[in-house]
């Protein structure tokens, strides 16, 4: 018997799905940035990141697909620890520094798209991470183990 997926779960699915691909291409940007001012790749980084979004791409597939641990899993990582890594602690610094939030958003340094793009990660996140425990998300999690896939 196949569980119905409800709006908060597909909506949060999606708001998900859309914070990655703002990470993508935020790392994008600012890599392209960096080599058109002459700068070297930052391989290591890059290979963080690459590692990280395909982490996180692969946990929205299990979230979608009803597993409990992908949805705290996506709220601890790339809510708490994303979020304090792409907005709190740049602001806190830029504050401490004297600067201001949208140098810490990333706009003086990569520019007016690089910040819209960073502005519609962390809204999809806020959203995402709403949604993923919205009443209807919550009775579709509490709904047991998830249905074994049928064959044929």
């Amino acid at each position: 018997m196949e569980r119905t997926v409800p709006g908060p779960v597909r909506w949060a699915t999606v708001l998900w799905a859309a914070a990655v691909a703002c990470g993508v291409t935020e790392t994008a940007l600012a890599l392209a940035g960096m080599l058109a001012s002459g700068g070297a790749v930052p391989w290591t980084g890059l290979l963080v990141r690459v590692a990280v979004y395909t982490s996180a791409a692969l946990v929205v597939v299990w979230f979608a697909r009803g597993h409990r641990w992908a949805r705290v899993a996506l709220v601890a990582g790339l809510g708490v620890v994303g979020g304090l890594g792409t907005l709190v602690a740049p602001v806190v610094l830029a504050a401490l520094e004297g600067g201001g939030v949208l140098a810490a958003m990333g706009h003086e340094s990569h520019g007016p798209v690089y910040l819209v793009v960073r502005t519609t990660h962390i809204t999809a996140v806020a959203a995402a991470a709403a949604a993923t425990f919205a009443p209807g998300a919550n009775r579709y999690f509490a709904g047991g183990a998830v249905p074994a896939r049928a064959s044929g």
